[in-house]
């Protein structure tokens, strides 16, 4: 007989594991389990697992789904990617932040902490074109975040988020503020709003969340092969955050050619830049292929500065398909997605007197209110542009088709143009352009503005 909830610590590792090698299809049938399709498709694979394995039924309980063992059971699933790698399908979701209550907590005795600080991951092989319950369970983990070696860090991003509340900016919380304990959207769409204790604005519902990124990590240490991720923080006890500003004082204020003679570097590759950054690090691969890069998803990218202060270049995204946008709306866009689980670590030379000098660090992420207004003014644009078959506006007497897509001088924030090799770089277009005919175009993306980002390192160039 099940005992439910009143499993102790020791047994849920042992019936976890018994599942290894299954489906969900012969989970469900060997224990004779009803699961609505209803169900399925709102996460009920976890669900099942708790119904079917442990005997655990339907709640919404405050606890940790065994108790008094203090145990939160997790099924996940996660991908494997062209190349032959694995990640994480999705973030782990835990439990809902309550504004209210929450921030007058300490960490260690938060409600974050005594619902998830053990946890029992299960996780599960996701593949395309495969039956949801013909999926096959094929790891555990046992998580204690106490013994995590990312335990200062997921603190810290714990403190980042309950300082925000007390700061009365519940509202302006993003997923991409923190490094691998997220505060990811929760509710039936964007008007799932909660008070906050310390403004009048309500902000939208969210939840802690391990971030896609720090579950792609824990999904290449346990099932894949973890072993060539280079660490920077290497024989150290030093946090993250001191460690990159001991590193980056170490170096700021040197030209390009002095970084070269002392980080022994003889090259003059288009790269130069990514080079000399990952000497500073004393990394053999690009930084943002490290352990600490990938578990918080930090982007690393270079910007020059002239000598008059122009930024030269704006910042580009992956080229988009037409089709995905006409498609897909602003609230469920790869785009969106990109912005709000992405920090962004900035290293900024500025040319003075013939020469690059490292100035120094920016790490940024998009503040959620400019994601909600102007890029999503821009993506919708964008949409209805491509939507109404409305791209070319005129051909101009060089023969150049100008476009109605936003530009860099629409909202000062982002635009869009063109990212192929040339002008017959094109893809599919969903609906026939009424000026010209054309059923495909020139590949497209979205960007940054260089003006934007000027403002962005102001205080790192001044």
């Amino acid at each position: 007989m099940k005992k439910g909830r009143r499993y102790s610590r020791e047994e849920i590792e042992v019936i976890a594991k018994s599942a290894i090698g299954m489906t969900f299809r012969e989970l469900k049938d060997k224990e004779l389990v009803t699961v609505s399709e209803k169900s399925l498709k709102k996460g009920g694979l976890g669900q099942l697992v708790e119904i079917a394995l442990y005997g655990i039924q339907t709640n919404s309980d405050s606890e940790p789904d065994f108790m008094p063992a203090g145990v939160e059971l997790k099924v996940t699933p996660y991908k494997k990617n062209k190349n032959g790698t694995l990640s994480a399908k999705e973030r782990l979701v835990l439990n809902i932040i309550d504004y209210n209550t929450e921030f007058a907590n300490e960490f260690r005795s938060s409600h974050f902490w005594f619902k998830n600080n053990k946890i029992q991951l299960m996780w599960y092989l996701n593949e395309n074109n495969k039956d949801k319950l013909d999926y096959v369970i094929t790891h555990e983990k046992f998580l204690e975040l106490a013994l995590s070696e990312d335990i200062k860090q997921i603190e810290n991003d714990w403190n980042t988020i309950i300082n925000k509340i007390k700061d009365g900016k519940a509202h302006e919380i993003s997923e991409a503020d923190t490094m691998y304990l997220g505060a990811c959207t929760k509710g039936a769409n964007k008007e799932s709003k909660r008070e906050q204790p310390f403004s009048n604005i309500k902000a939208m519902q969210r939840a802690f969340c391990f971030k896609t990124s720090y579950m792609t990590s824990l999904v290449r240490k346990y099932i894949g092969n973890y072993e060539d991720v280079e660490k920077i923080l290497k024989d150290t006890n030093s946090s993250f955050d001191d460690f990159v500003n001991n590193v980056i004082n170490k170096y700021k204020g040197k030209t390009q050619s002095v970084l070269m003679e002392e980080l022994s570097i003889n090259s003059n590759a288009k790269n130069i830049f990514s080079m000399i950054i990952s000497k500073m690090f004393n990394v053999k691969s690009k930084l943002r292929d490290t352990d600490e890069f990938i578990k918080a998803k930090i982007i690393p990218k270079t910007i020059r500065v002239e000598d008059n202060g122009r930024i030269i270049e704006s910042m580009s995204f992956p080229y988009f398909k037409f089709n995905d946008i006409a498609n897909i709306d602003f609230e469920d866009s790869d785009l969106k997605e990109e912005l709000e689980t992405t920090k962004y670590m900035f290293f900024i030379f500025k040319h003075i007197d013939c020469e690059y000098v490292f100035k120094g660090i920016k790490l940024w992420n998009m503040p959620e209110l400019i994601i909600e207004s102007k890029v999503k003014d821009m993506y919708e644009k964008t949409q209805k542009v491509i939507r109404d078959g409305n791209i070319v506006n005129h051909i101009d007497e060089r023969g150049r088709r100008i476009t109605n897509f936003p530009g860099m001088s629409d909202n000062g924030v982002c635009h869009v143009r063109p990212h192929g090799r040339d002008s017959y770089d094109t893809i599919p277009l969903p609906v026939i352009d009424k000026v010209t005919g054309a059923n495909e175009f020139t590949k497209q993306c979205f960007w940054i503005n260089n003006s934007y980002l000027k403002k962005i390192i102001k205080d790192i160039v001044d």
